[in-house]
């Protein structure tokens, strides 16, 4: 079977994916490396598209014969791309341009040569997802493609939605994990643990949402019960979390009173060793081991020797299953395949460029943005708030970058007819946005003022922020250099928090000029 006629059978069996017709093959670039060549204005729609009514669109390819007399390997893989921003360029490449691309651009090369049968590339406004579908006598292999699709024909377009059902919002379609390995990154507050809820209660129960949308609440109260029967574990990796905590270690136990309270040691389970016992023991049920702020943990020091155990292909009861004897217990173990590791990552944080090279060869990285579409229809005192959040997200990208942007989830409170009031969006801006511009920027005001559109010259105590006077502060070196001061006028007789022009001022026509529109913004 050649690799058109494995593509034809594809999407002739999962029909119901939205598969994009205008796909070109791959093709390499003398040196530079491979590129999808497509129409810019076909792709702008595409985006477009799916970014107004929901719908996912999935390009199929493979490679042309140019790219393959380069490297053999190649005609086994079928590559599946889904746009995840506004396309920047008519071509969707992995080249050796820029310093994200290249790294890309190693990954691929080493992956291919070691013949991997699954592997995801993650680019500036597209996710590439690589699948070896030709094993080398021929025959089909699409066991790893076909999970990847089982789990795409259940994923939603990750929004909620309002229902006029008891006045709730309820999530509409489901979040199952498509792979065994996964992790949630973004900006903070795009929902990456509100997501992970529902990903783990999805995957686990795939009947609980498909006959009718669920609230959140629903969500968590199932959460909670499967959490209750073992079913799904949740930890938080820090900077002291390790190995013994984790797989296994030996532990300080300290005895009883008959025992004259001496202090003992024994060999104890980790938690994540204990989650893999119950799952062996149940291999009829799935279940989700959550791992929240996982960048923020010494992965190598934590996994240890079961980095490699964890992979889908080396899982017990795979064809290429692995087993280590642990170093303290010396018992042997191994991960099951019906255990999914979910792990959530703050990119503010850390880039998901700095992660560890074999963490995110191991992973599937999804992508959670801030969703300003979310917000929309709310307007407090003719302040839209999508549009102000849209942007000062714009402005964040062009100042430092996509990474540090602000979440939709900072303002989803507003979303409650009851807290939409100019009082909790004040409040929103002075506990939660504002300390982290000053995180974000390092106490550079000036750029804090651009964000919200506010004059750099600006000594109004009636704006967010304002440039304290600094004259005859040193009366006998009137010539000497001084640095701006600054002032954020939360406290003052008049809240500048609580004035509703300061919100609209900035991203109405004259916003970064001091003054408010007071008209831009509001529902007419």
């Amino acid at each position: 079977m050649n690799i058109s006629e494995v593509i034809e059978k594809i999407k002739t069996k999962y029909s119901k994916i939205t598969w994009n017709d205008k796909t070109n093959r791959i093709t390499q670039s003398n040196n530079r490396g491979y590129y999808f060549q497509y129409n810019k204005d076909a792709l702008k729609e595409i985006y477009e598209n799916q970014f107004e009514n929901g719908t996912i669109y999935y390009f199929i390819s493979s490679f042309t014969n140019g790219a393959i007399k380069k490297n053999e390997i190649l005609s086994n893989y079928v590559v599946l791309t889904r746009l995840k921003d506004n396309p920047k360029s008519m071509n969707i490449e992995f080249t050796k341009k820029g310093p994200n691309e290249e790294d890309n651009l190693s990954i691929f090369e080493e992956k291919v040569k070691n013949k991997e049968s699954n592997f995801t590339l993650t680019c500036d406004f597209f996710d590439s997802y690589f699948f070896r579908v030709i094993e080398e006598n021929g025959t089909e292999s699409l066991q790893e493609i076909e999970r990847f699709l089982d789990g795409i024909s259940y994923e939603s377009k990750q929004e909620v939605i309002n229902s006029k059902e008891n006045g709730k919002d309820s999530v509409k379609t489901m979040l199952s994990l498509s792979s065994v390995n996964t992790i949630l990154y973004g900006p903070p507050g795009t929902g990456k643990t509100y997501n992970s809820i529902k990903y783990a209660v999805d995957t686990i129960d795939r009947k609980f949402n498909r006959d009718s949308a669920k609230t959140y609440t629903d969500y968590v109260n199932k959460f909670n019960e499967l959490k209750a029967v073992g079913q799904i574990a949740f930890t938080t990796f820090h900077q002291s979390y390790g190995y013994e905590e984790f797989i296994e270690g030996i532990k300080p136990v300290l005895g009883d009173i008959s025992e004259k309270n001496e202090l003992s040691y024994k060999i104890s389970d980790g938690m994540f060793k204990e989650f893999c016992k119950k799952a062996t023991s149940n291999k009829d049920k799935k279940y989700v081991f959550i791992i929240d702020e996982i960048n923020r943990g010494n992965i190598s020091k934590i996994f240890g020797e079961l980095i490699t155990l964890i992979e889908d292909s080396k899982r017990a009861g795979e064809d290429e299953a692995m087993s280590v004897t642990l170093p303290y217990s010396q018992e042997l173990f191994s991960v099951p395949e019906n255990v999914y590791i979910l792990g959530t990552m703050n990119t503010a944080d850390r880039s998901i460029a700095l992660m560890d090279t074999a963490l995110r060869r191991r992973f599937e990285f999804i992508e959670m943005m801030p969703k300003e579409e979310l917000l929309t229809d709310i307007v407090i005192d003719n302040v839209n708030v999508k549009e102000m959040l849209e942007t000062m997200n714009r402005r964040i990208e062009a100042l430092y970058d996509r990474e540090h942007t602000l979440g939709h989830a900072f303002f989803m409170p507003l979303k409650n007819k009851e807290k939409a009031t100019l009082d909790q969006l004040a409040s929103i801006f002075k506990n939660k946005i504002i300390p982290l511009l000053q995180e974000y920027f390092y106490e550079d005001y000036e750029k804090i003022m651009l964000v919200l559109g506010i004059n750099l010259q600006n000594k109004d105590d009636s704006k967010f922020i304002s440039v304290k006077s600094n004259e005859n502060l040193f009366k006998n070196s009137p010539d000497i250099d001084l640095n701006s001061t600054y002032k954020i006028n939360k406290d003052s007789f008049k809240d500048s928090f609580k004035e509703a022009k300061n919100y609209i001022a900035i991203y109405g026509e004259n916003s970064n000029s001091g003054e408010a529109d007071e008209t831009t913004g509001s529902d007419s």
